[in-house]
């Protein structure tokens, strides 16, 4: 699979239990459910609350104005939405893409929030992500 951005071949590699494909300069493409498999993962591995969540802060990646990206399985255009503060890329039929170092600030930003922190599992409406 290509790179939504820069169209060179992605390398498949696992995170927290989800085989993500990986483009070196630009970011993560996400299958369906692998998002909510990440998610889920990080929680349980973290716990219900860490020290370092009583310092943490919102973490608030630049947006990519009016980019309109393609997906990499079926080349339709992306719909662009927020969630958790991140701008996320995502195809109905296929998954996700996020920019480097937006998952990891969707991950800490989750961990702000009580729900997510006592248990409740992320809930990605409509069966989006």
């Amino acid at each position: 699979m290509n790179c939504p951005i820069c169209h060179e071949a992605m390398v498949q590699e696992t995170r927290s239990g989800a085989a993500v494909d990986r483009c070196a300069k630009h970011g993560l493409w996400l299958d369906h459910s692998e998002l909510l498999t990440i998610t889920e993962a990080e929680r349980h591995d973290k716990g219900p609350f860490v020290l370092a969540d009583l310092l943490r802060k919102h973490i608030y990646p630049p947006d990519n104005g009016d980019r309109v990206l393609d997906c990499p399985k079926c080349a339709s255009k992306m719909t662009v939405t927020k969630h958790r503060g991140v701008q996320i890329d995502w195809c109905k039929e296929h998954g996700v893409w996020l920019d480097e170092r937006e998952l990891e600030a969707m991950l800490n930003n989750l961990r702000l929030d009580p729900l997510y922190l006592g248990g409740v599992a992320l809930r990605l409406y409509e069966d989006r992500y």
